[in-house]
């Protein structure tokens, strides 16, 4: 399974996170993330539709879509009988892949320390943090904890919230 089909992975977080890498305009965010939420909701996307939730004109929400997919962020298929909108190239585009690297290494750090996997639960929280605090100060809270032998989540937040 890729990263970002993992449970813990919130993609409509992701794609906000990183809205300035990406380089889109506004229109483009608020079709990708339309697409998101309707693939995750299993609606069937449609130029109608998309135009009807922006206020945008057919014709318009065309030319958006010719934008993604020539950014290589969009991927559209025929899959039995249906439109299939595939964000996926979104998430695998160089930005993506760089993004988590950052993300799986400090996952890798956690696992090391606590010398076991990380629940979904744990995955979670360790990627809000990242949206939070920077990637070494939750790495030095870790070795604090570690230090203090209270190697649980709680403690190492605490820690984080007073550093």
């Amino acid at each position: 399974m890729k990263w970002y089909q993992e449970n813990f992975v919130n993609r409509r977080d992701w794609i906000l996170d990183n809205l300035a890498d990406l380089k889109m305009s506004y229109e483009e965010i608020v079709v990708v993330l339309l697409i998101d939420f309707f693939n995750s909701n299993n609606i069937n996307i449609t130029l109608e539709l998309l135009a009807a939730k922006t206020n945008s004109s057919k014709e318009d929400i065309n030319k958006i879509i010719s934008i993604l997919c020539a950014k290589n962020y969009l991927d559209i298929k025929a899959v039995d009988k249906h439109i299939v909108f595939d964000l996926s190239k979104l998430f695998e585009s160089e930005y993506g892949k760089e993004k988590e690297v950052l993300k799986n290494d400090l996952n890798q750090i956690f696992e090391t320390e606590f010398q076991r996997p990380l629940s979904n639960d744990e995955f979670t929280k360790l990627n809000q943090w990242l949206k939070i605090y920077d990637k070494k100060k939750i790495i030095m809270s870790l070795r604090k904890a570690s230090m203090y032998q209270k190697l649980n989540f709680a403690y190492i937040e605490k820690i984080l919230e007073n550093s």
